[in-house]
């Protein structure tokens, strides 16, 4: 979970990177800690052995974990600063406050962090990676392949260095490199799964069955993720719509039936997949299986009420099926939950006007 974080707290991320180690520690304020600290039998721990050795910084990095765990980002920050104040050599401290920068949405202080433990370890391969990885979040995709390039150097073995620039290279428009970079690996680590799902993503719209094997290597490798199944079944039913618009009947039901099947195997693991009833219901539409699309929807409905799409398309069904009341009350209920949603809104003008 992501926390906002304060324009103070953000300056205090900067003034962290001037920390020099003193001879003296600075004094304990454990006066400022609350009752609710207190209360908490780590917190209370920690506080009592720093009390004891105000000039272990050990304990205030172990203190700043428990904080920032409870998600006082203001008290891990202030036990980070003082373990970096007592040992600046110490690394594990830089990784911390890069760890609570991330999580107060500070990805600028995260770089700072990062760098200043590059300045003590330029071949320090798991700082490079991570920096890597926050230049690619913040779409500085050049600087992100930078990084990976020098983690190269140091470690051409590391699967994550390839996945991340296939990550990269896949933003930049450049697919034929980014599944170059993705079959790099899962060649270094034959069981890595997100590099097998950005593999079948990539082969999705390409006429071979690669996509799908891909896909089936992704849940060899977790069976217990929807991701994998869900893409999956998707796969088939975007070939299928493909083959439906050619008019091509029984290529686009081979692979309307795949997508079912996955889909199904989808909904038996987790019923609550609302998307997974939503779009067996666009399938049954296709097939002219209204009975089922509107049976589909409804699924959907009840496992997300909130889904204002599922609304719509039940309504459409319910207009085919001639049922034109239930189809105004559905697409007044989809304009309700999305007062934009101009389609149900010409919908619902058309069928009242008749």
């Amino acid at each position: 979970m992501k926390f906002l974080i304060t324009l103070i707290t953000i300056s205090f991320f900067y003034s962290f990177i001037s920390c020099k180690q003193n001879s003296t520690a600075p004094k304990i304020d454990a006066d400022t800690l609350s009752n609710a600290d207190l209360s908490d039998p780590q917190i209370k721990a920690l506080t009592e052995r720093i009390k004891n050795d105000p000039n272990a910084s050990e304990n205030y990095f172990l203190r700043s974990g428990v904080f920032l765990q409870s998600g006082n980002l203001k008290a891990s920050f202030k036990d980070l600063s003082m373990a970096i104040a007592l040992d600046s050599s110490n690394l594990k401290y830089y990784f911390g406050m890069a760890d609570l920068a991330l999580t107060s949405g500070s990805a600028d202080a995260a770089v700072d962090a990062y760098n200043q433990i590059l300045e003590r370890d330029p071949q320090n391969e798991d700082a490079i990676l991570k920096l890597s990885k926050v230049y690619f979040f913040q779409r500085e995709y050049s600087s992100s392949l930078i990084q990976l390039s020098k983690a190269e150097e140091i470690n051409k073995y590391n699967a994550d260095i390839y996945f991340v620039r296939g990550l990269n290279l896949k933003e930049m428009g450049d697919t034929a490199r980014a599944i170059a970079s993705f079959q790099k690996a899962v060649s270094v680590n034959s069981d890595f799964y997100d590099a097998y799902v950005q593999l079948g993503l990539l082969h999705s719209n390409k006429p071979s069955q690669l996509a799908a094997q891909y896909f089936d290597n992704a849940i060899r490798i977790d069976s217990t993720s929807d991701e994998a199944y869900y893409d999956k079944a998707k796969f088939y039913q975007d070939r299928g719509d493909q083959f439906f618009d050619q008019n091509k009947d029984d290529l686009a039901n081979e692979n309307y039936k795949k997508a079912k099947d996955v889909y199904q195997e989808l909904i038996e693991k987790n019923p609550q997949f609302e998307n997974a009833y939503f779009n067996l219901g666009f399938i049954y539409v296709r097939q002219d299986s209204l009975d089922k699309a509107y049976r589909m929807f409804d699924f959907t409905i009840k496992v997300k009420p909130s889904y204002a799409d599922a609304y719509y398309y039940r309504g459409l069904v319910s207009e085919d099926k001639g049922n034109k009341e239930q189809a105004a009350s559905d697409f007044r209920k989809a304009i309700s939950l999305k007062p934009d949603y101009e389609l149900a809104k010409k919908e619902l003008e058309n069928i009242t006007a008749k």
